[in-house]
């Protein structure tokens, strides 16, 4: 716990970390562990969750909410997907993410499908995406995350992050585009 507070500016960043960190600490170790179902390695991904939380303290409001909860779960999750892959000798880019595909502005459904209130759709789309592509998604609208931010807690770089996001909205369209088709029937 002191290597993560040396790592913090202020007093009110040590006092809110110090709170977060006893209150998730546990809930991090089992969302970690049901991923990797060993407690060593479980030991691991909360321990670079926390310090990738160090990071991103500012992106934290109140601690005692849901979204914290979420936040957490989002970086602990990612954390211990990453210790799988590296366990399996897996690359954290795959060669099919190295394309750029530009969403084409003028059939941009899912701009359109968001401004109409198809919330609850919509979420239901994004839990179907892939974990990798989902994750970036999550953390750029639900966190409002830049490219960056979210490389720095996914271990990625910043290109991979943009081409994750681009195909999960690409993804997307093309799962609302049967959507749209399917009740227009």
């Amino acid at each position: 716990m002191l290597l993560y507070l040396s790592m913090l500016d202020t007093q009110a960043e040590k006092e809110k970390f110090t709170e977060i960190y006893e209150q998730y600490q546990h809930f991090c170790w089992y969302v970690a562990n049901r991923i990797l179902s060993d407690h060593h390695l479980a030991e691991d991904a909360v321990q670079n969750a926390f310090l990738a939380l160090t990071r991103h303290l500012d992106k934290v409001g109140e601690v005692d909410t849901p979204r914290t909860r979420k936040f957490l779960m989002t970086i602990v999750k990612s954390k211990a997907i990453d210790l799988l892959r590296k366990e399996k000798g897996e690359p954290a880019l795959s060669a099919d993410e190295l394309e750029y595909d530009l969403p084409d502005e003028k059939t941009d459904l899912l701009a359109d499908y968001i401004t109409r209130e198809n919330y609850n759709r919509l979420v239901s789309c994004v839990l179907e995406l892939d974990e990798r592509y989902r994750v970036v998604f999550e953390y750029k609208y639900l966190h409002q995350l830049s490219d960056q931010e979210i490389a720095d807690l996914l271990g990625v770089s910043a290109k991979a992050v943009n081409v994750r996001y681009f195909r999960a909205r690409r993804k997307l369209q093309e799962m609302i585009q049967r959507e749209v088709a399917s009740h227009g029937r």
